[in-house]
């Protein structure tokens, strides 16, 4: 029984980081033209890093493929691939590198999971399916570590935070 309890949680914790990354990356977003500056990875990598890979995984896709349809747009898998690659490898690197401290685990797992996910997979889709050159691709890579930055600082005071990890763990 606590586990049907523990699960239900989850997925209800779960749902509420789908939601704060639609909103974050649809409602909250700057953009400026090509480039756009949004908070929709901080829920991911949250999921991530207290629920593991695999939470991390669907939160960025789930969230990805439903705000792409409340915007209209049509759904590129390639780009939701990328999305959900975000929290996926997040989670691995912040399962993997338990013997760093705290900071430097949380700093790696969140580049990692920009790189791949942003820079590498995304970057791609962009260049496949929309026909983007490669010298407008690169402008992606400080606004990804930009928005790295921006993520290990929020996310490690969200970590701080001892009601949120014992909601989580619970």
């Amino acid at each position: 029984m606590n586990d049907k309890k523990t699960s239900v949680r989850t997925l209800t914790m779960l749902a509420l980081l789908v939601a704060m990354s639609i909103v974050f990356s649809r409602v909250l977003s700057i953009s400026t033209g090509f480039v756009r500056f949004n908070l929709g990875s901080l829920p991911v990598l949250l999921a991530a890093v207290v629920f593991g890979p695999g939470a991390g995984f669907a939160v960025g896709a789930v969230a990805d493929i439903i705000g792409g349809v409340l915007a209209g747009y049509a759904i590129n898998p390639l780009i939701t691939l990328g999305t959900g690659a975000i929290g996926l490898v997040a989670g691995f690197a912040w399962q993997k590198l338990s013997s760093l401290s705290t900071n430097l685990r949380l700093a790696a797992s969140v580049l990692l999971g920009h790189f791949v996910g942003s820079m590498v997979i995304t970057s791609l889709a962009l260049r496949l399916f929309y026909g983007y050159p490669w010298a407008t691709l690169a402008v992606r890579i400080p606004n990804a570590l930009i928005l790295s930055a921006v993520n290990v600082v929020l996310l490690r005071i969200l970590l701080e935070n001892r009601s949120l990890m014992k909601l989580a763990k619970k």
